[in-house]
Formats: structure tokens, C-alpha cells, sequence
């Protein structure tokens, strides 16, 4: 899947981007700071066996293919701004939201996790996103690092 913000075109392989939404939803059920009833759908199918090989993964590869094709669900906010550093790593602003040295794995769900905050029902403060996202980005940093 290609995207472009800011007139900047970035990529991401469809099986990459389904895996991120799995990494995002397990982080909204176990370890958000905050308590949200966030889940997506889609997932079900996946959450739901017992044993998950590729082959899985594919087949909802292309039923998140599907939502996006029909408009149904984005990662990417409008207002989005995203700058590479020279380090090549990112700062994506959101409103005066701004995180920085984001690192290229961390960028994708850190939009997902953006984009469901803001979408969410009773509706999230700006200041409650940042806080959750900071905290997010921090178990995603502590995770790697174990």
C-alpha cells in the first residue's frame, strides 16, 4: 500500500500494515494507560484460532485490503504532517500534538493507534492522546528492547 502526506509518498507491504493493526489492537486490550473499548473487527477471525500461521495472516490481509478499498477504515487523520529527521527518523505532528524521533517500525501503528483515538466514542482529548500515545510509544520501545 502507498500513502502520501505532505507530498512525501511512503509504503508499506498490506501484510505489514494488517500486523500492525494486531500489534495495535493487543496494546488497546492489555496495556493502553487509559481504559477504551477499542477493537477492530476485522481482527476477529485471526483473534479467534488457536494457531496462526501466513496463510492466516494473508487471508485477513485481504479483508483489511477490502475496508480500506471501500474507504471504511484509515490510519492516516487529515492534518497529518510527517518530517524526516536527518537521522531518518520521524516527527509526525497531529494539531499541536508532536511526536519526534519516531523511529521508521514505530511510525505505522503509532497512526493507527492516532487515528483510532480519534475517531473513538466518547471522544478522546487531545491532551489524553498524547499522553496515551507517549505511553504507547514507550511500551512499544520497552517491548523491542526486551
Amino acid at each position: 500500500m502507498e500513502f502520501i502526506v505532505g507530498n512525501k509518498k511512503y509504503s508499506i507491504l498490506n501484510h505489514e500494515l494488517y500486523i500492525n493493526y494486531l500489534m495495535v489492537n493487543e496494546y488497546f486490550r492489555h496495556y493502553s494507560k487509559y481504559d477504551y473499548d477499542i477493537h477492530f473487527d476485522f481482527l476477529n477471525p485471526i483473534l479467534s484460532k488457536e494457531k496462526i500461521d501466513f496463510d492466516d495472516i494473508l487471508e485477513g490481509t485481504k479483508d483489511l485490503e477490502e475496508l480500506i478499498e471501500k474507504e471504511e477504515i484509515t490510519f492516516i487523520p487529515a492534518g497529518l504532517r510527517i518530517d524526516e529527521h536527518l537521522n531518518e527518523n520521524f516527527r509526525i505532528r497531529y494539531q499541536y500534538l508532536e511526536f519526534v524521533n519516531v523511529k521508521v517500525g514505530e511510525a505505522v501503528p503509532l497512526l493507527i493507534a492516532l487515528t483510532t483515538l480519534l475517531n473513538h466514542r466518547p471522544i478522546v482529548s487531545l491532551y489524553q492522546i498524547e499522553e496515551e500515545l507517549n505511553h504507547f510509544l514507550d511500551n512499544f520501545r520497552t517491548y523491542r528492547n526486551d
